[in-house]
């Protein structure tokens, strides 16, 4: 594993060097290969990010935007990860940029999980930056602890993108990037705001060096295809 830590006096501070990083990241991307490529989260913890970022000055119109995971609703509806996405990153100089939606109006995710790993397959690999929050659980993206889909959805070797869960997490059933896909990037970000969160990042860097992987987000520091890059702020 090779994990770096910055630490930042506020949360502001944080989103403004985050956002300053990933900006760089997606204009030389699309420098270098004519495309970019951006796996973002829901949640708040993106929202501040989101707002920088948006103003900055990138060819947006190459670049494509994806959700790590979505809650099973229509994009207009408030829990939706797509609509936090839409309004508060694809706007000001960003309305130009693509959005992969890993939503569409079926019964369930199993349902559309066909149709949205063809549309997530389409777009190059590795991803150029990968971004995630973590919530106080040590969930990951839809990685919750002690659920059934979390095991073969944290396997790198197993041949999976996507992993749903039927049954409601959190209010909803979900669709997610495992983490064989979460870490087919070239630059992995992982925002830890607050003194909870710390507390919880803590937990999981311990539990490597125990062999305890019951945390989503132990696993995600300890594997070693992508450096993980944390930013944490007081």
């Amino acid at each position: 594993m090779t994990v770096h830590e910055r630490t930042f006096d506020s949360r502001d501070a944080l989103a403004v060097a985050l956002a300053a990083r990933l900006a760089q990241i997606l204009r030389e991307a699309v420098a270098a290969r004519g495309a970019a490529s951006l796996v973002v989260p829901g949640g708040s913890t993106p929202v501040a990010v989101f707002d920088h970022l948006s103003r900055a000055d990138i060819p947006w119109a190459k670049v494509t935007v994806i959700p790590c995971d979505e809650r099973w609703v229509a994009s207009d509806h408030p829990d939706s990860n797509e609509g936090l996405i839409r309004r508060h990153l694809l706007r000001d100089k960003a309305d130009t940029a693509q959005a992969c939606s890993l939503y569409r109006q079926l019964p369930s995710p199993a349902d559309a999980l066909p149709d949205i790993a063809r549309a997530l397959g389409a777009i190059p690999r590795p991803f150029d930056a990968v971004f995630l929050g973590m919530g106080e659980d040590g969930h990951i993206a839809s990685l919750f602890p002690g659920r059934a889909e979390t095991g073969p959805a944290l396997r790198i070797d197993a041949a999976l993108d996507l992993m749903v869960l039927t049954a409601p997490a959190k209010g909803h059933p979900r669709i997610g990037l495992t983490l064989r896909a979460l870490t087919d990037t070239r630059h992995l970000f992982l925002a830890v705001p607050g003194a909870e969160k710390r507390v919880v990042l803590a937990q999981a860097m311990a539990n490597i060096e125990k062999g305890d992987d019951r945390l989503p987000l132990t696993a995600l520091l300890r594997q070693d295809r992508v450096p993980v890059e944390i930013l944490t702020c007081i």
